[in-house]
């Protein structure tokens, strides 16, 4: 299994994305990815977005980077 942790840094809040991919010879068995909001101040974490769709945590990263904040704006709270 392998983790990956990115983090996109703002003035208040810190974006934090882990996506853990787990794969054989053959392909990839299981992706998941986990979009989360830690306040600078506090430090508390809240998670935005769960995925288990390859790439979508990439993309994410990306749009937050090109628009900030405002590309979360459109995530419902995760259940």
């Amino acid at each position: 299994m392998k983790t990956t942790t990115t983090v996109i840094r703002g003035l208040a809040i810190d974006v934090l994305i882990i996506e853990t991919v787990h794969a054989d010879a053959v392909g990839t068995l299981f992706y998941r990815a986990e979009v989360l909001i830690r306040e600078r101040k506090s430090g508390a974490q809240r998670l935005v977005r769960r995925t288990r769709i390859p790439g979508t945590a990439k993309e994410l990263a990306q749009a937050v980077q090109q628009r900030g904040v405002r590309a979360l704006e459109t995530f419902s709270p995760a259940a």
